[in-house]
């Protein structure tokens, strides 16, 4: 590499002298517009009188035009912000026009030359010399520039001369030649001493710059001395502080870890809870029904059976509600009225609260495809962070509107809920934090409340965001996409129970589940065969088609444990029969399985707990089919 760069330095030091020179040259060429100028106007003034006006004005304009261009040449040179990478262009366009320039002075010779004046003829000689000597100096820097003004004056004058033929006339054109000559051996001398000045010029700068480098390089070699002496004497001191951080980083990320692993233990255990719970309630519920059913509607025990059933009903809600908290377990998402969920969420933060909440509802405000209790979680969750905000009084403002993006007529409409408190407000660096996992401002909090929150608003497809000035209150606001149904829809109930004597499959891996669910179809009038799992529900489906006895419907258990679930039975049986009419029923599922049970092949869904007229809606929906694939039961 060093090699290479010894022997580019010549050619880049040319290049550079090259530049230099024609910069010189332009440098001058302001003296040498003005002296043609002046004398073309001297020459021209003593003229006047022997010499025909026009020849004489013709001439003087065309000095005057050869001076405007060398002008305009020189001040677009010194205009070019890349002159220095151009000199090649630069230089050949001016030797053109001091060639030109020449051509004028030459032409001098012939139009102002006098035959019967030879004063007239010897001034003429001197003016032309005289440019010759000028230029010398000027156009130095270059020699295609003087060489192409200097030949252009005499060739003219000499000609002229030559052309008279006497010997006065000879030895003039004689001596003007040798003058010409001479004039340009002075020139070249004083060429070669600015090239080689220049060249000794940028030798000299290449090599201070050199000693400059070499200097520069023997500090930076002290200086990295120093430093290594430096590093080697604070490695330790260094390594001790790393250690430290390292140990005080991993504490960190096995708290993080073990926070993380005790929510995940806890999501699991919140839905195998939730899914025993839910089957226990079942069972609770189908066999008060039942009891009900069996007593005389008079009897004392109804009363008590009521409330029991009012009491799985909460105990329902429970179960929904401890899923949410612990993060378990997909959105059930149903078409819900959005008025319903805010109105009630809103009944329960005023119940034993110092502060009064302002609602208002939008008339027709819309229905969105949600899950109810998740949505109700999070508005509890911010309600109640509003409440703690106000202190002991107050206002909060609670608004729910339909809401139009700005994206023009395609965008899908959307619900905006939005909660403000006019409380002590959040500081500017705690704002943007307040979304993150376990991150709290308060003594003995979790830091889980507004996580959780954007992370159901996610799930939803939804947004929010807050606003908040300390002092002066906050405001938290969820954008939600609206269902395409009418607001006002409801999803259709049957006020009894209906009967049938359709041939019914019923898969649940809980044998009181699938008691019950046998006893309860049976009392309807339909005949039902049960089985444990996914793999006895084909044996058995396969089985009945080949006997001549298919079943209209089959009732699949989502989550069976040590056996197959209704979501791979559901495939294999659509496999099989593709127009079986299949239905899910489920305590707990952490997938999408339950709130888009049509894309996975069931014509209905039956959440557990359910109530017996619960099972005969939808048994009678999926087998005469008025009912939408994919419509939730309420």
């Amino acid at each position: 590499m060093t090699e290479r760069l010894s022997q580019a330095e010549p050619d880049i030091r040319r290049m550079d002298t090259l530049s230099e020179q024609v910069r010189l040259l332009y440098g001058s060429t302001d003296f040498a517009v003005a002296g043609n100028i002046l004398a073309a106007s001297i020459l021209v003034y003593l003229n006047r009188a022997t010499a025909a006006h026009a020849v004489l004005f013709s001439w003087w304009v065309y000095i005057i035009l050869v001076s405007i261009c060398r002008y305009n040449l020189a001040r677009s040179y010194r205009r070019s912000s890349t002159a220095s990478q151009e000199t090649g262009r630069w230089q050949t366009s001016y030797a053109v026009v001091a060639g030109l320039a020449g051509v004028g002075w030459g032409i001098a010779g012939f139009v102002l030359y006098q035959e019967a004046n030879l004063a007239n003829q010897v001034f003429l000689v001197l003016v032309l010399g005289g440019m010759m000597l000028g230029s010398a100096s000027l156009l130095a820097p270059r020699p295609e520039a003087f060489l192409a003004f200097m030949i252009s004056i005499a060739v003219g004058p000499i000609t002229r001369l030559l052309i008279e033929g006497d010997a006065v006339h000879l030895v003039m054109a004689l001596l003007a030649a040798l003058f010409t000559f001479a004039t340009l051996i002075m020139t070249v001398r004083i060429h070669r001493t600015i090239a080689s000045s220049l060249d000794l010029q940028f030798e000299n700068r290449s090599l201070l710059a050199d000693l400059w480098a070499a200097k520069n390089r023997a500090e930076s070699l002290n200086q990295v001395l120093e430093l290594r002496v430096r590093e080697r004497t604070a490695e330790l001191r260094n390594s001790a502080e790393q250690l430290r951080t390292e140990i005080v980083q991993r504490e960190k990320i096995e708290e993080e870890l073990l926070r993380a692993r005790k929510l995940e233990s806890l999501g699991v255990l919140a839905g195998g809870i939730a899914h025993d719970f839910n089957n226990f309630l079942t069972v609770i519920q189908g066999n008060i029904e039942l009891a009900k059913v069996r007593l005389d509607v008079h009897h004392p025990l109804q009363q008590i059976l009521d409330q029991a059933a009012d009491t799985c009903q909460r105990a329902a809600l429970l179960s929904s509600q401890l899923l949410t908290f612990a993060k378990g377990g997909a959105p059930v998402r149903r078409v819900a009225s959005m008025a319903k969920i805010v109105t009630e969420a809103v009944r329960l933060a005023r119940a034993g609260a110092p502060v009064s909440i302002a609602l208002r509802i939008a008339e027709d405000l819309h229905s969105c495809f949600v899950d109810p209790g998740q949505i109700g979680q999070v508005l509890h969750n911010i309600l109640l962070n509003a409440k703690q905000a106000m202190g002991q009084g107050g206002i909060i403002d609670v608004r729910a509107e339909n809401y139009e993006a700005s994206g023009g007529a395609e965008e899908q409409p959307r619900v905006r809920i939005t909660i403000r408190d006019y409380g002590c407000g959040i500081p500017a660096d705690v704002l943007p934090r307040i979304f993150d996992p376990y991150f709290t401002t308060k003594p003995g909090g979790s830091g889980l409340g507004l996580a959780t929150a954007h992370s159901i608003i996610a799930k939803h497809d939804g947004r929010i965001f807050v606003e908040s000035r300390p002092g002066q209150g906050t405001a938290f606001t969820i954008i939600l996409p609206a269902a395409s149904e009418s607001p006002t829809r409801e999803a259709p109930t049957i006020a009894e129970v209906q009967t049938g004597k359709e041939r019914i499959l019923v898969m649940d891996d809980d044998e009181a589940i699938r008691n019950l669910v046998e006893a309860v179809l049976t009392g309807f009038g339909y005949q039902t065969q049960t089985v444990r799992d996914g793999a006895e529900a084909i044996v058995a489906y396969e089985v009945a088609k080949a006997a001549g006895k298919p079943f209209d419907a089959a009732l699949l258990d989502l989550t069976v444990s040590g056996g197959m679930g209704g979501l791979e039975a559901a495939g294999k049986l659509k496999e099989f029969d593709p127009a079986c009419k299949l239905i899910v029923s489920s305590g707990y599922s952490d997938t999408n399985t339950a709130s888009e049970f049509g894309k996975y092949g069931f014509e209905g869904i039956l959440p557990k707990p359910w109530t017996t007229k619960d099972l005969s809606r939808v048994l009678r929906q999926v087998l005469v089919g008025d009912s939408k694939p994919n419509e939730m039961p309420d």
